[in-house]
């Protein structure tokens, strides 16, 4: 399914690119050495939300841990209750025993949107991206971590999820807690958590003894503490309250973040981070397992990492149906099409006939960046004939750098000549020059028409109008405008469009068709 940016995406995507008060972590690279087995990776991130997904093994938490040792903080800065250091080390999270093998000689950049770089000769400009580094060498200590660009740093781990009438600690203490003076997000949290569960709750505070924390909610006449509350309601109380109560521009690492939460919950979840992380300028970088979490991201918020032999592949912009396939292990059939999106996919797929469906697997991958990424990868476990790629028509005159990023997915300098004409073999175009939902419109024969008042019962000027309004939407929303006025479901009207574009354009179905019979052959 084709993303649909909203106006509050487009205002993250803007400050994140451009706020250079934030100290906005833009990159992670190791360059030297391996961590966990991350070796020669490097991970961008683009927008304020950024999720990591992959398969267990694939080495999303070990990215997680090294975005929190991204930054520094001075003494008296904000740290979460319990922690005695406002600030994250290598020590924090990676940790041997006597049999196991020390981190050394490693070397690990990060990426930094800042304002107060150092002024070089190579570097003029305080205000700007540039990179730090920490290093391991052998036998020595991680340099300069006193030297880090300071930023507020919160990590959430797993340990959030557990109840706290399984915490040995919030037992002891449960006729402990007292009330404390307000902080001033309470009535928030309360708005935000309601939200994102549809319950309507009418008071809620943190209740406190030492340095541990019980939530108090309330709906209706009914009082209840953290000890009755479901282990997802009391870890998204957590949560919220956290990320209100952080300074802003904080860069929240929190791992495995649908943990205890149902679907529609997952997606409301996002929606409530998207509107915090606009209002503080924040950043969040989590781990997920969840298709619905990755759907309800822009791609620009999407990552998938995936582990091939020893080496661990980093795929931008995926889609949630291909990390829905990747994670479930589902089989494929005899050929992988690779594509963009679900258009594209649906494209292909009126192309066929039954028994060419019936042995292919047509995979929405994401962006077109996303696509060569992925088709860089399946090169090293393919056969002749088992992948091919078909990339929207107005990615045509994108073709040299679409085939750059296959090719740097190839590790050895001398394979690249045989990747690339293998690649060039089995990289394909959908019709037309343009995307794939305005090309579909732009046929508009006599078969479209006359399908369209089969079909639908929308003839004359009515169908004209229609396709008109479809034709002037903005790109990929042709579909959505064209459902609005006719009042008929969207996917419905995509299929009968396309349907008809075909029967339209039928040298064009005929191309579709040859070339990948010709791989099945």
């Amino acid at each position: 399914m084709v993303y649909r940016y909203s106006q509050l995406d487009r205002d993250n995507l803007a400050w994140f690119s451009h706020d250079v008060t934030r100290a906005t972590l833009l990159s992670i690279r190791i360059v030297i050495g391996a961590i966990r087995g991350l070796r020669d990776i490097q991970v961008d991130f683009a927008y304020p939300i950024t999720a990591l997904a992959g398969r267990n093994g694939s080495g999303k938490t070990t990215l997680l841990s090294l975005a929190a040792c991204a930054f520094h903080a001075a003494r008296g800065d904000y740290k979460l209750k319990g922690r005695k250091t406002p600030y994250y080390t290598i020590s924090d999270f990676f940790i041997q025993t006597s049999d196991e093998v020390p981190l050394e000689g490693v070397r690990i950049l990060y990426r930094i949107l800042h304002n107060r770089w150092k002024i070089t000769r190579d570097n003029p400009e305080r205000e700007r991206p540039g990179w730090q580094a920490r290093t391991k060498r052998r036998g020595g200590r991680w340099t300069n971590y006193e030297r880090r660009i300071e930023r507020p740093v919160v990590y959430l781990g797993n340990d959030r999820i557990v109840p706290h009438a399984e915490k040995s600690i919030s037992r002891s203490y449960r006729r402990l807690f007292q009330p404390t003076a307000a902080v001033g997000w309470e009535d928030d949290v309360r708005a935000i958590v309601g939200r994102i569960l549809r319950q309507d709750y009418t008071e809620f505070e943190y209740r406190q003894h030492s340095k541990y924390s019980l939530p108090i909610a309330s709906r209706g006449a009914t009082l209840y503490s953290g000890f009755n509350m479901g282990a997802g309601e009391d870890a998204l109380f957590q949560l919220v309250s956290t990320l209100l109560d952080c300074p802003d521009g904080t860069l929240m690492v929190i791992d495995e973040i649908e943990l205890g939460l149902h679907e529609e919950a997952q997606s409301r979840l996002i929606m409530e981070l998207k509107r915090i992380c606009l209002d503080k300028h924040s950043q969040v970088i989590c781990t997920t397992h969840s298709p619905r979490i990755i759907e309800s991201l822009p791609p620009e918020g999407r990552v998938f990492l995936e582990l091939v032999g020893d080496t661990t592949k980093v795929i931008p912009g995926i889609s949630a149906a291909y990390a829905s396939g990747k994670l479930a292990g589902r089989p494929t059939g005899e050929l992988q099409v690779l594509v963009e999106d679900n258009v594209s996919q649906r494209l292909i797929e009126l192309s066929l006939a039954p028994e060419q469906r019936n042995r292919v697997s047509i995979l929405p991958i994401g962006s077109a960046k996303a696509v060569m990424s992925h088709f860089g990868v399946k090169y090293r476990e393919a056969r002749d004939g088992e992948v091919c790629v078909f990339l929207d028509g107005d990615q045509r005159a994108n073709e040299p750098d679409n085939i750059r990023q296959f090719l740097s997915l190839i590790e050895r300098q001398q394979d690249r000549d045989q990747a690339r004409q293998w690649a060039q073999q089995r990289l394909y175009y959908l019709p037309g020059d343009i995307h794939p939902e305005a090309w579909a419109i732009s046929q508009r024969g006599p078969q479209l028409y006359a399908r369209l008042q089969r079909e639908l019962g929308i003839g004359g000027a009515d169908a004209e109008a229609i396709l008109h309004a479809a034709q002037i939407a903005q790109p990929h929303a042709e579909f959505f405008e064209a459902a609005e006025l006719a009042n008929v479901d969207k996917e419905i009207v995509e299929y009968q469009i396309l349907k008809g574009a075909l029967e339209s354009a039928q040298d064009e179905q005929q191309l579709i068709t040859e070339c990948i019979q010709g791989l099945l052959l």
